[in-house]
């Protein structure tokens, strides 16, 4: 070995690379962490996105209004007769009745009208209405795209950011979905597959007012009692749902799922989820 002042000042600067490189470890570690965030195992994670996805379907239109249509269907309130609305005169109790009956259809087709918006088309729990549906994609088309979080050697960030995005947006993923399969359905299958047409009808039927348009009279829209609309547009809505499901599992081929879904969970992997 070197001795006298070449030899210190060859140690001085291996002291130095030493430091400099002590320092990149410790700010590539920092790095790493904020990236990563905290620790996250795939089982709670994908716990929780399975949860998310069975309250949104036990919260959806067609499970929460379907088993009110035996109520609606029949006439004058008969559903659930009491011993007081047998006190009343015949003539009077359908007078009370019907009103009240019509009412209740009337306010639950407006529910749906407001929970089954275009952009909103499979009406599940989340979001409630179409504000919350359009601000919901405008938060996901704002969302920053990164290309991914850097490799960690604690945890699996590329997993825990998939499962969060999904977690956060799993039913603007799904309705992503459901364009996906429309596409695939009216291209390359028939242009009169019935998916794309449900839920085109779907809309149309919730798009439809109530009441008599004055620039078509001969329509008389208002005759039609509000019960068969409420029945009508959760029958669509139920059929578009078996046929969404219908074209995912059966009419796709193994490709075109693998692209599909390659598709959705490269977007997850992208871009950065909301701050908590």
């Amino acid at each position: 070995l070197p001795s006298g002042p070449r030899g210190r000042d060859m140690s001085k600067q291996a002291q130095r690379n030493q430091q400099k490189r002590a320092a990149k470890r410790d700010a590539k570690a920092a790095e790493e962490a904020a990236n990563a965030g905290p620790v996250r195992t795939s089982s709670a994670s994908s716990g929780d996105l399975w949860q998310t996805a069975l309250s949104l379907a036990r919260g959806s239109c067609i499970v929460e209004y379907a088993p009110k249509l035996v109520d609606f269907l029949k006439e004058n309130g008969e559903a659930k007769p009491s011993k007081e609305s047998k006190e009343p005169a015949e003539g009077d109790e359908g007078e009370k009745e019907e009103p009240v009956a019509e009412a209740t259809a009337s306010s639950t087709f407006a529910l749906l009208v407001s929970r089954m918006a275009w952009m909103n088309s499979l009406g599940l729990a989340e979001p409630k209405n179409a504000e919350d549906a359009v601000g919901k994609w405008q938060q996901m088309r704002k969302l920053e795209v990164d290309g991914g979080p850097r490799k960690s050697k604690r945890g699996s960030p590329s997993f825990d950011r998939i499962v969060v995005n999904f977690s956060q947006f799993l039913p603007q993923y799904f309705h992503a979905l459901l364009v996906l399969a429309m596409l695939h359905a009216f291209l390359f299958r028939s242009y009169f597959a019935c998916l794309p047409w449900l839920v085109l009808w779907q809309t149309v039927s919730l798009l439809i007012p109530l009441e008599t348009m004055e620039k078509v009279p001969q329509v008389p829209l208002s005759q039609c009692p509000v019960k068969f609309r409420v029945a009508a547009t959760l029958a669509l809505n139920g059929l578009m749902l078996l046929f969404f499901a219908w074209e995912l599992l059966w009419r796709m081929n193994f490709f075109v799922k693998f692209l599909v879904v390659g598709l959705l969970t490269l977007h997850a992997h992208s871009v950065k989820p909301l701050a908590a």
